[in-house]
């Protein structure tokens, strides 16, 4: 029952924007009797934080796997960098994700919910680029450029609905590798998932990550 609320949620996010995403709409789509949300959720804000914690839990074991899935070779980074777009940045669910960041920008409320979102969504990042790439040299911060990777994919993800063509986006991404690759690349002999960010232990609306 709860999956399916939160499912429903971010179904709704998605195609209905987060002014259309009311409980109402959230409880048709997920085929459940009005009183349910209130027995596994408090308020639609805490139903709205935890799908979008589920979600980015989900992608993160997801792009995990594929990643895992790729060949070793000497296009590793570009090949990595790419099946990050097309896994997480490029896919629907990112839709749901930037609804809530733009809508954030004027509810206090969910403001507070983004920015503890927000940095779990960083140490996530920080526990993925430790553990696939390195730096090529001792003043360069892995972390710091994958965290502007983020950004970068997240902001072309934005224009997703106004290109015809999608390859245009990776040509640009590739571009981005080029830049990369002469500040990190892929650690030898990764064979592992990243390791669980420590702060799931916790859910981000219990727990305060600054």
């Amino acid at each position: 029952m709860r999956q399916r609320l939160m499912e429903a949620t971010l179904d709704c996010l998605e195609q209905e924007g987060y002014a259309g995403t009311t409980v109402s709409r959230i409880v048709d789509r997920a085929q459940v009797s009005r009183g349910a949300p209130v027995h596994h959720f408090p308020s639609k804000a805490a139903l709205i934080a935890a799908a979008a914690e589920w979600l980015i839990r989900r992608l993160y074991a997801q792009l995990g796997q594929a990643i895992l899935e790729l060949p070793e070779s000497d296009h590793r980074l570009e090949d990595i960098i790419l099946r990050c777009w097309r896994k997480v940045f490029g896919r629907r669910e990112n839709a749901a994700m930037l609804e809530l960041m733009l809508a954030s920008r004027h509810d206090p409320e969910l403001a507070d919910m983004m920015r503890n979102l927000w940095t779990a969504g960083y140490n996530t990042i920080k526990v993925a680029a430790d553990h696939y790439f390195e730096p090529l040299h001792p003043e360069d911060n892995v972390r710091h450029w994958m965290t502007l990777t983020q950004w970068l994919l997240r902001g072309m993800s934005l224009d997703l609905h106004l290109v015809n063509d999608p390859q245009i986006f990776e040509h640009f991404i590739v571009l981005w590798t080029r830049l990369l690759a002469t500040q990190l690349r892929p650690r030898p002999g990764v064979s592992g998932p990243p390791p669980r960010p420590a702060q799931w232990d916790k859910s981000v609306t219990t727990f305060n990550f600054k």
